[in-house]
C-alpha cells in the first residue's frame, strides 16, 4: 500500500509541534530509508506506508503515549484534521453538516490511501458508520488516528458528545474496519 506525501508530513509537524524537544529522539527512531525520505518529503508523492507512516505513527505512540495507545494515535489524527480543516477545506466547516463532513472525509481519505476504499455505509441523523476495505496494511493505530481526524471534524462543525466505537477491525482480523461515530 502506498500513502500519499501530505500524511507524512502532518505526522511529522505533530510531532515538531507537540514534543518539539523530542523531536530528534523520535526521528533517530525511525528507519534509515524513512528517516533520508522525512527530511524531504514531498506533499504530492505517493510513497510505501508501512515504514514510511505506520512506524513512524508507531514510534510516536510507545514513545509519547506508552499507557494509551489509542489517545496517541487520536490526538495525530486530530492535529490532521486541525491542519486540513482551518487551512484549505475551512470553507467546507462554514457549511457543513457533520453528516455531510464525515462523506467528504471519506472521500477526502480515499486520495491519502492507494489502494484503499473508505465509504459512509450509513449516514443518518446523529449517527454515521465509516467503512474501510481493501486496506491490507491498517493497523490498530491507524484506525484510531482515523478516528481521531473525524472527531475533530466533528468537533469542528460543533457537534456535541461526538463519540465513535470500532465494532469491526481489519487490524484485529475482520474482513472491514467499521468506525461508527455518533453525537448530538
Amino acid at each position: 500500500m502506498e500513502v500519499k506525501g501530505t500524511a507524512l508530513k502532518t505526522t511529522s509537524d505533530f510531532v515538531k509541534s507537540k514534543f518539539p524537544k523530542q523531536y530528534e529522539e523520535w526521528f533517530l527512531t525511525l528507519p534509515e530509508k524513512t528517516k533520508l525520505l522525512y527530511k524531504n518529503i514531498n506533499v504530492a508523492s505517493w510513497y510505501p506506508m508501512n515504514e514510511n507512516y505506520l512506524v513512524p505513527i508507531d514510534r510516536i505512540v510507545e514513545m509519547f503515549y506508552p499507557n494509551n495507545n489509542k489517545m496517541g494515535a487520536e490526538e495525530i489524527g486530530r492535529f490532521s484534521a486541525e491542519i486540513a480543516l482551518k487551512g484549505i477545506y475551512k470553507v467546507f466547516l462554514m457549511v457543513a453538516s457533520p453528516n455531510y463532513m464525515l462523506k467528504r472525509a471519506s472521500q477526502v481519505f480515499s486520495t491519502y490511501y492507494m489502494p484503499g476504499e473508505i465509504k459512509i455505509s450509513e449516514n443518518l441523523e446523529r449517527k454515521a458508520v465509516l467503512q474501510i476495505s481493501k486496506f491490507n496494511e491498517i493497523s490498530l493505530n491507524l484506525e484510531y488516528r482515523i478516528a481521531g481526524w473525524c472527531m475533530r471534524a466533528l468537533e469542528l462543525t460543533n457537534c456535541s458528545k461526538a463519540a465513535y466505537t470500532i465494532p469491526k477491525s481489519i487490524a484485529r482480523g475482520d474482513n472491514v474496519t467499521e468506525l461508527a461515530f455518533t453525537w448530538s
